[in-house]
């Protein structure tokens, strides 16, 4: 099967596509890749410190994005060149020219339009972060902490139009929160039993089984990055977004 990756440059998604390029090898992959999430604007310097250590660990001996795509036996493609216009035609047929069966979103930082989500046969689907439709938008489990939630969670699901987390629901995985660690550890956490539910779905298609879904139901929350003054709260309950002296157990999530 073709299948085609859109991922973000941030560590979460490098763990999820260090896994996947190992799980996917007898499939053809794709790999593209955007440089931010929403619109242009500064941050909170707390989520800027997280964006930092981040980068900071992706330099840390492990293999680049662009190496993890030649070990796919591709190259890297991005969007930068055309003013982060994913949906414009040059955009559009870089996407095109990839030929997939499905499209995999990981993280993906650009908002894809119709125009993409109707050229793989077997759709798009993405993996979120966060409880659906509960925790719609970005940093799902900083919501959750926030909240007080014993569990988090990830939702496998389909993008069928230009809504944010809105598809149709695949499956989810909940795992219980670790209190003790960071956000930045909690989410990487969700990403074993994610990397199970996108390799599920990828077996049933290439047995000729359609993926299972449902609507999603009851009530959701959308949310974009936290203010100021929710991460301030965030810390007044003791969280962390993130612990350099989790270096050792964020490594162990990659063996």
């Amino acid at each position: 099967m073709r299948i085609t990756l859109l991922v973000n440059r941030d560590l979460p998604s490098h763990l999820a596509l260090s896994q996947l390029v190992r799980e996917l090898g007898g499939h053809e992959l794709s790999i593209f890749i955007s440089e931010k999430v929403g619109s242009d604007y500064r941050l909170p310097s707390p989520l800027m410190a997280l964006q930092s250590f981040e980068l900071e660990l992706l330099k840390d001996g492990r293999a680049s994005f662009e190496q993890l795509a030649k070990t796919a036996e591709g190259s890297l493609q991005g969007f930068v060149d055309i003013d982060n216009k994913v949906n414009s035609r040059a955009g559009i047929e870089r996407i095109k020219d990839s030929q997939p069966d499905l499209i995999i979103s990981l993280r993906f930082g650009l908002i894809i339009g119709q125009d993409i989500i109707d050229i793989p046969r077997y759709g798009v689907i993405n993996l979120h972060s966060g409880v659906l439709p509960n925790y719609r938008g970005v940093m799902a489990t900083l919501r959750s902490m926030l909240n007080g939630n014993a569990d988090i969670g990830s939702t496998l699901h389909f993008i069928q139009d230009s809504g944010i987390d809105t598809g149709d629901i695949i499956s989810v995985v909940t795992a219980p929160l670790e209190r003790q660690s960071s956000y930045l550890f909690n989410v990487l956490s969700l990403y074993g039993g994610g990397v199970k539910q996108i390799i599920n779905a990828v077996r049933s298609l290439s047995d000729s089984t359609a993926l299972q879904s449902y609507p999603q139901q009851g009530i959701s929350g959308y949310f974009t990055f936290p203010t100021m003054a929710e991460l301030n709260r965030f810390s007044g309950q003791g969280h962390k977004l993130f612990d350099p002296q989790e270096r050792a157990k964020i490594n162990r999530l990659y063996t």
